[in-house]
């Protein structure tokens, strides 16, 4: 359920001072058309989700580089013209706001950044199809591909680096997220119930009432949560090309969350939906994580062209859901007191694991090479963290003065930490992206890429599959100013 978020305007009004300070501000409006084919939006295995839809999207950034301050910012809002799909849940508009202040002394750097984001968790539209350096993140804060809510994420990032010696910086951020989000409509609910229990094949009423999937509670929805991490680290430089650093992290992180699945609420207490009473949800209770890592690294510029960096480490999670089951709860295991027991002690779980990070970048002219490899702990809206695997394959490449070719390969595998021991909601999840950009004129850019999607849930038997063709049409009106700004 959304819950009120730190408003904008008092981060903004912590920028005024910097605003005063500006010599030359860049501005960089821009208008465009995007249009998305896709025969399977949410993955889905058994009912295909397929759309196609039409969005108006506008965007203004601002920027401004000076030799002791940095500041660069955007706000991004599309309106859907056309759509056409099975599902409702869709926004009809999604933002978001971006700002970055990074500013230079003589032996420190010191920064904030500032993302708000109101979009879907299937969806980002903070990635420009038309930049080719701006790529879409599948997952954002989700590890889910199919619930398509609203989504309210707000990300705060402070940062300060200090020069210890010529050599050596110390380095420490911190960082602050909180994911709300809305509840679906019933006729969205209704759906999703009937879905559950239908099989393939099997007629889809239009529409969907209370009489085809019953009385019911829904279980199952994303969880609203905000998670606080601290991140203390020094580098040193070994030699000019090569850098050794150590890193020390903690996080803290609270989901609302639904009671364990054994857990019988009573009838009175279950919330009913706002639009139909024969629609219940379970009170809400909370999670808390706590993780500690320790990494190590080294990075090395091996050649003039490639670049490589290793970092390991550990970490060290404990997950407490002892709200989730309560001891004066009545359950499905009331009468098997041993089961009931061993449920009881085991709400608070630990673990420990591995971190991992490659990167590797490889320059040869008019191509780029990059490849990343991570493991690592991470938020989730499912009520708990995840440990995630990664894999990201990048190539860049000029076609030409004005067209532009990439190639994108991502792997992704979640995993979370809770005390059940299972997971339904891990996946493997691949998807690729070739990309064309043509900038035709001065003030026009154009984009199409195909990406396709693959996904194998470990609560679904079989894998589910997408295809989707995206174009988009950009136009940047021409500014002096700004091509100064950008030769420089």
């Amino acid at each position: 359920m959304h819950r009120p978020c730190i408003r904008p305007i008092v981060f903004l009004a912590a920028l005024l001072p910097v605003l005063a300070q500006a010599d030359v501000w860049v501005f960089e409006p821009t208008a465009a058309i995007d249009q998305r084919f896709d025969d399977n939006y949410t993955i889905d295995p058994d009912i295909p989700d397929a759309v196609s839809a039409t969005r108006l999207v506008g965007t203004i950034g601002i920027s401004r580089e000076a030799p002791a301050a940095k500041f660069s910012g955007l706000i991004r809002v599309d309106g859907l013209l056309t759509q056409s799909d099975k599902s409702s849940n869709e926004l009809d508009s999604n933002q978001v706001i971006f700002l970055n202040s990074q500013f230079t002394r003589a032996r420190s750097e010191f920064g904030v950044g500032f993302n708000l984001k109101r979009d879907t968790p299937s969806r980002d539209i903070s990635a420009d199809l038309t930049d080719i350096s701006s790529v879409a993140a599948d997952t954002g804060a989700s590890v889910t591909q199919d619930d398509n809510v609203a989504r309210l994420r707000l990300l705060i990032t402070p940062n300060w680096k200090y020069n210890l010696t010529r050599r050596t910086t110390l380095e420490t951020g911190l960082t602050y997220t909180q994911v709300d989000h809305e509840l679906p409509s019933a006729e969205d609910a209704l759906r999703t119930r009937f879905l559950l229990t239908a099989q393939p094949g099997d007629p889809i009423p239009d529409p969907i009432t209370i009489e085809d999937t019953g009385f019911f509670t829904v279980l199952d929805e994303l969880d609203d949560f905000r998670e606080t991490a601290l991140n203390v680290g020094i580098k040193s430089k070994l030699t000019p090309i090569s850098t050794v650093s150590f890193f020390a992290s903690y996080s803290d992180y609270v989901a609302q969350t639904e009671p364990a699945q054994i857990v019988i609420i009573p009838f009175e207490e279950t919330i009913a939906d706002k639009e139909n009473k024969d629609i219940r949800r379970n009170p809400k209770r909370e999670t808390r994580s706590n993780t500690s890592k320790f990494r190590i690294g080294y990075d090395r510029a091996f050649t003039q062209t490639l670049n490589l960096g290793f970092q390991v480490g550990v970490y060290s999670n404990t997950t407490d859901e002892t709200d989730v089951l309560r001891e004066s709860d009545t359950t499905a295991f009331d009468g098997d007191p041993a089961k009931l027991q061993e449920a009881l002690d085991n709400r608070i779980t630990k673990s420990s694991g591995y971190l991992a990070n490659v990167s590797a970048t490889k320059l040869t002219g008019i191509t780029r090479y990059s490849f990343k490899f991570g493991v690592d702990v991470l938020p989730s809206d499912i009520g708990s963290q995840v440990e995630s695997l990664e894999a990201v394959g990048d190539l860049f490449r000029e076609m030409g003065p004005l067209l532009d070719f990439s190639f994108r390969v991502r792997a992704y595998e979640p995993d979370a930490f809770n005390a059940a021991g299972d997971d339904k909601f891990a996946r493997r999840f691949l998807s690729m992206e070739p990309k064309l950009i043509w900038r035709f004129n001065r003030a026009w850019t154009t984009a199409a890429s195909i990406r396709y999607r693959r996904q194998k849930s470990q609560a679904d038997t079989r894998s589910g599959e997408s295809t989707a063709l995206l174009f988009s049409l950009k136009f940047t009106p021409p500014s002096a100013i700004r091509d100064a700004e950008n030769a420089k």
